[in-house]
């Protein structure tokens, strides 16, 4: 039995669909990738970086985003949603009305889970 092959979607068709989607996405290569929750574990973890970080940016020109902010990488296409990416300077936005999808990360940080660590460290690290 053959698989059936996924048909491509565009990227103006990703974001389309994303903006409405009661789930998250991760975009690359014309396909799309649903996103698990975060388990307890995971969200404190968040939290506790994200409340480190920010005693340690404030006043310095960063802004700290959760995981609901998308962030394109240009090079390669891929849409993904980090823990949480830092920006220091203006932060840039793909589209200027929505400003949901970041094109200048200066730090982005991944918790790491059991399900998801080859993929963290091995693809999505080098994207």
């Amino acid at each position: 039995m053959n698989a059936q092959p996924r048909p491509y979607l565009s990227e103006a068709a990703y974001l389309e669909r994303e903006r409405v989607s009661t789930i998250k996405h991760e975009y690359y290569a014309g396909e799309l990738f649903a996103m698990s929750g975060a388990s307890e574990a995971h969200n404190l973890i968040a939290s506790n970086v994200h409340a480190s970080l920010y005693n340690q940016i404030r006043g310095r020109g960063c802004r700290i985003y959760p995981s609901d902010m998308r962030v394109k990488v240009a090079k390669t296409g891929l849409y993904t949603y980090p823990d949480l990416t830092l920006v220091c300077g203006q932060p840039k936005f793909a589209d200027q009305v929505k400003r949901d999808t970041l094109l200048n990360p200066t730090v982005i940080i991944e918790i790491l889970s059991p399900s998801t660590e080859r993929y963290d460290r091995g693809v999505k690290f080098q994207q």
